[in-house]
């Protein structure tokens, strides 16, 4: 894996000499022998680095400035639009040369807004909700919100436009922060802490949202399907990548280098989702996870901890007497076990997804490194 090279680079570069001498060697897709020295030139290109014993994808541009975590907190309380109308902040997407630019300041400032606040965004309305039901709740809104609540309008299209994933990903950045505030323990949280949170959930979030929405779509031939945005659909084994600011040659090996993962999405993810048919219940538990994972928890401050351990207990509780009571189920390990396992390979997803920005940056393909500045 690039990640294992760039790691063992760092002590063995020194070593490292161009094969051919031009410092300069041109790399493809699938190529299984390469320059070590160019490789790990165009890796330190790129912005990758070592920290605290992990890589790191961040760009070192002036751009990409870090949210002011002293900011003063407002009382103010946010709320959750229900309005099915998406209206973006910035549609103005640039590409030059390979590299697409992407203005996400008023989204940040947006977040930040919403986060500032310490009142949870849904209300109880006078009356006792658990943790899961208002995460249920949440969900509802955020699925109108994304317009994920009219799967049958849903259009097959033969083109894979990058405009249209990018704006998928703009409406779930932009209203997901107010589902997360639902809950008056992540509410309470520093600003910080919510970031922290936030910047490792969203991938998350994106994929168990859009999973839940592929689902509802009609699929007679059970086909492998990418969800664009929530109008469009595309059949992966037919798909045409196209843009017309960049040219063939690069959509069509960008295109090679996603396919095996898209079909890691289809088999390891959907089909499983698909045969365990989770209910909304079962949805809210997982999703919850994801928002208080271990590892995530173990950047934030010891407050933020003791809260999200807390949570952990609280929902699985909720789940055993939700299977108990409601379900009837007196041995209810196997669908924790599918959920486990669920959650492992949504981990791997991302992990081959983040690696395949990296190469194709590197090669010169495609460059939405900006997606990772939040």
């Amino acid at each position: 894996m690039l990640i294992s090279f760039f790691r063992r680079g760092l002590s063995i570069h020194k070593h490292f000499r161009c094969r051919r001498g031009t410092n300069n060697c041109v790399m493809k897709p699938g190529d299984k022998l390469f320059c070590k020295y160019c490789r790990f030139k165009k890796c330190k290109a790129v912005g990758m680095v070592l920290r605290k014993g992990n890589i790191d994808f961040s760009n070192n541009s002036p751009t990409h400035s870090n949210i002011n975590d002293e900011l003063q907190t407002k009382d103010d309380r946010t709320n959750l639009s229900s309005s099915p109308n998406i209206v973006p902040f910035n549609s103005d997407i640039r590409v030059e040369d390979n590299r697409v630019f992407f203005d996400i300041k008023g989204i940040k400032i947006n977040i930040n807004e919403t986060f500032l606040s310490t009142i949870p965004s849904l209300n109880n309305y006078d009356s006792y909700t658990t943790c899961l039901q208002r995460v249920i709740k949440g969900l509802k809104i955020l699925f109108t919100n994304l317009n994920y609540n009219n799967p049958g309008d849903c259009i097959f299209v033969k083109e894979m436009s990058l405009r249209r994933i990018i704006n998928k990903w703009q409406n779930f950045i932009t209203f997901s922060p107010n589902f997360l505030m639902v809950l008056e323990e992540f509410a309470s949280l520093s600003l910080k802490d919510k970031w922290t949170i936030f910047r490792n959930f969203w991938r998350f979030g994106d994929i168990i949202t859009t999973l839940v929405y592929k689902l509802k779509i009609e699929n007679p031939t059970n086909e492998a399907l990418l969800v664009c945005d929530y109008k469009h659909v595309v059949k992966i084994k037919n798909v045409e990548f196209l843009d017309p600011d960049l040219d063939n040659r690069r959509t069509k090996e960008a295109f090679y280098l996603m396919k095996p993962t898209l079909m890691l999405f289809y088999e390891f993810l959907y089909l499983p989702m698909k045969q365990s048919n989770y209910d909304n219940v079962e949805v809210a538990y997982i999703i919850t996870q994801t928002m208080f994972d271990k590892l995530i928890l173990n950047e934030t401050s010891k407050e933020c901890q003791k809260v999200g351990e807390d949570i952990q207990k609280v929902i699985n509780n909720e789940i055993h007497n939700y299977y108990i009571y409601n379900k009837k189920l007196d041995n209810y390990a196997y669908r924790i076990t599918e959920m486990t396992k669920l959650l492992s390979m949504i981990r791997e997803y991302i992990n081959r997804q983040k690696e395949i920005d990296l190469i194709s940056r590197i090669m010169n393909l495609i460059d939405i490194s900006f997606m990772n500045n939040l």
